[in-house]
């Protein structure tokens, strides 16, 4: 196996044939760079406490906050069929700023305008805040099957008010707060529509989908062409394949207009606690989907199936699951299920901001990929993603460039040499590495019989919680056989230190 990985290694450092222009290596960045907030929970706040929600999303990581939207339309429950229009009471709607579009509530703060204050809170803060659209119930109550007429009508209405609400909040806030505004969030979230996925609906709703989305797309070009829509799907595994899920959404992003500065972040399906091969398999088709033609990021869930806050080790490995496909990861939602149990944010924090050196795609592990990326980088790999160019300074001269691939080669074959351990095939090599262990060895004993006589394998040597002492077979098919030749006490192994693991 070490043959075999240095091998491969060798081939990738022969491969760079050319010195490219160095690189400043940046910190470190975080795992995560925005978490979503919810319109219902902060249309109230004071300057003061926008800033310190801020203040908090920053210490943990954050560069930025996404507000899900910044105008709700709230339905009564329907009375009739769900897609006959006539069904539904008249909507109740509130708006996080005086718009010229009508809204029965707005903020008690700042005359109704909560917008403003959100965003000095941002700039006093140095963070910046992306602005959702509209949150109408009618997206989750329509009741989905073949489109109709009204699915249609409803959509064009929809379309025109998420973009007069870009246009007007551009021209409302953009002189002042521009650089705050960090782009939009297109708000109804996409999913993996049964009509849709298996083209029963002769591909009306990409279609309606696509017009509804571009409406947002015009808006932005028009008043800030330089900002980004972020567009986060999910997806259900009873419905449809990945592959047709995919395919649905190529069609929606080719409808829609969406632009190669825009973001395609999918929601991971951590919250319905899918394995992570079922994740991994569901992204992959999406990022195959969207294929270069906008940005990809990955939208992780922080809750599980009970919508309570998911245990930091499950989270990460969600994210370990998929990290290495995405340009940035984004959090649903640090605020709801994190930031007020102060332990559950601690154990956030460190994740986050955890750094392994050689890890440049971020996924937690130093691995060949983590090289194949950098060279591929150095190269001048339009798709090559080295997330951390910290991970990669292994020269510590803030230069990124050949000797620091140099240095990876030879890191990535020693970690690899420490994984595999010292092999033992005899009584006495395996009665001196059990004697002599320290900290961290990993022992592994080959296949066959050990007849150790009357004297015991014995070790008071202590490892650690972070790095135990590890005695394993090194066939797990073909674990070996300790034989001994007094049965006073029954056992040929002891072990008096601490930390191990046999």
């Amino acid at each position: 196996m070490k043959k075999a990985i240095s091998t491969v290694i060798s081939a990738v450092i022969g491969g760079v044939s050319v010195m490219p222009a160095a690189a400043s290596a940046a910190e470190a960045p975080h795992r995560f760079t925005s978490s979503f907030i919810q319109n219902w929970y902060c249309r109230d706040w004071t300057e003061a406490r926008w800033e310190q929600e801020f203040t908090a999303a920053k210490a943990a990581g954050f560069d930025s906050l996404i507000l899900q939207s910044t105008y709700d339309i709230v339905r009564g429950d329907c009375t009739g069929e769900k897609q006959d229009a006539a069904a539904y009471p008249a909507a109740e709607s509130f708006c996080m700023f005086p718009s010229a579009t009508s809204a029965a509530y707005h903020s008690s703060q700042n005359s109704g305008d909560a917008l403003a204050l959100a965003l000095e809170a941002a700039k006093a803060t140095d963070m910046k805040l992306w602005l959702g659209t509209v949150n109408d119930d009618m997206w989750w109550k329509y009741g989905w099957g073949a489109p109709t007429s009204y699915f249609e009508g409803w959509s064009a209405d929809n379309a025109e008010l998420c973009g007069g609400l870009v246009t007007e909040m551009w021209e409302r806030y953009g002189a002042d707060y521009g650089e705050q505004i960090a782009g939009w969030y297109y708000t109804s979230e996409l999913w993996n529509i049964d009509a849709a996925c298996d083209g029963s609906d002769g591909g009306k709703y990409a279609r309606i989908i696509g017009e509804n989305i571009a409406a947002t797309v015009t808006a932005i070009e028009q008043s800030c062409h330089e900002k980004p829509l972020i567009v986060s799907p999910f997806y259900n595994t009873d419905i449809s394949t990945a592959e047709q899920f995919g395919g649905f959404i190529g069609d929606v992003i080719e409808a829609a207009g969406l632009r190669s500065i825009d973001i395609y972040a999918p929601q991971d399906g951590g919250g319905r606690e899918y394995a992570t091969d079922v994740i991994r398999e569901w992204v992959q088709a999406q990022k195959a989907a969207v294929d270069g033609r906008m940005r990809f990021w990955i939208n992780t869930e922080s809750f599980g199936e009970d919508m309570t806050a998911k245990p930091i080790a499950n989270l990460r490995a969600d994210y370990a699951a998929t990290a290495d496909l995405a340009e940035e990861n984004i959090i649903f939602s640090w605020n709801h299920y994190y930031a007020s149990d102060s332990a559950l944010n601690r154990q956030f924090t460190e994740f986050a901001a955890d750094s392994l050196q050689g890890d440049v795609n971020l996924d937690g592990q130093f691995t060949v990929a983590d090289m194949v990326t950098f060279q591929r980088w150095l190269l001048g790999a339009p798709d090559a993603n080295v997330r951390d160019r910290e991970a990669a300074d292994f020269c510590a001269d803030g230069r990124l460039d050949t000797f620091d691939l140099c240095l990876m080669r030879k890191a990535l074959v020693a970690a690899q040499n420490e994984e595999d351990g010292v092999v033992v095939s005899t009584v006495a090599e395996l009665r001196n590495a059990v004697k002599n262990a320290k900290a961290g060895d990993v022992i592994r004993v080959a296949a066959g019989t050990y007849d150790c006589g009357s004297q015991k394998l014995y070790s008071e040597a202590d490892g650690t919680a972070d790095k135990p002492i590890k005695l394993a077979a090194l066939d797990p098919d073909s674990p070996p056989v300790l034989t001994g030749a007094n049965t006073e006490h029954g056992y040929v192994l002891h072990i008096t230190g601490d930390y191990w693991i046999v």
